[in-house]
C-alpha cells in the first residue's frame, strides 16, 4: 500500500499526507468575452473548398467559419447566423486565407489579423491572430482567436 501510495505521489497524482489521488483545481474557466459574437454551432465544410475555424482563445467558443471558395465569413451576431462578405484581404494566402481578411456585413465588419502555418497534412493550423469587431458607431472590439484550416 505504500509503495502504490509514494509512485503516485512521485507522478503527482497523490497527496502523500492522504495516500489517495488528488487532483488540484485548474483555472476557472472565463465564460465571459469581451466579443459580441454568440458560439457557432458544428459547421459543415463546404465540398470542393477550404474552411477556416476559429475560436476565441479566452473562452475556447467557436466565433467565425470562413470558405475560401465563397470568400465569405459566418458568425452569431445578435443572436442570429449571419454570413459576411469578404471585403479584403493582405498578404500571402495560404490554402485560399489571407493573413490579413476583412468581412463586413449590415452594419458591422470583422477583420481578422493571423499567423497561418501550413502542414503536411494539407491542412493549416493558427496558433496566434486576433479578431476585431467593428460596430456601425465605430467602436471596436478586439479578442485573441486561433484557429485550423481545412480543406474537403
Amino acid at each position: 500500500m505504500r509503495r502504490a501510495t509514494l509512485a503516485l505521489t512521485l507522478l503527482g497524482l497523490a497527496s502523500p499526507d492522504v495516500g489517495w489521488a488528488a487532483t488540484k483545481p485548474g483555472p476557472e474557466p472565463v465564460t465571459s468575452s469581451p466579443l459580441p459574437l454568440g458560439e457557432l454551432p458544428p459547421q459543415v465544410m463546404p465540398a470542393g473548398s477550404c474552411a477556416m475555424f476559429l475560436w476565441e482563445r479566452s473562452t475556447r467558443r467557436r466565433v467565425l467559419m470562413a470558405t475560401a471558395r465563397q470568400a465569405t465569413a459566418k458568425v452569431i451576431y445578435d443572436g442570429k447566423a449571419a454570413t459576411l462578405t469578404q471585403t479584403g484581404a493582405d498578404g500571402p494566402a495560404i490554402l485560399g486565407f489571407s493573413p490579413h481578411s476583412r468581412y463586413a456585413a449590415q452594419g458591422y465588419a470583422i477583420g481578422v489579423d493571423l499567423a497561418i502555418d501550413a502542414n503536411e497534412s494539407g491542412g493549416a493550423i493558427i496558433r496566434d491572430g486576433t479578431l476585431t469587431f467593428t460596430a456601425s458607431n465605430g467602436a471596436a472590439v478586439v479578442a485573441p482567436v486561433a484557429g485550423i484550416i481545412g480543406c474537403n
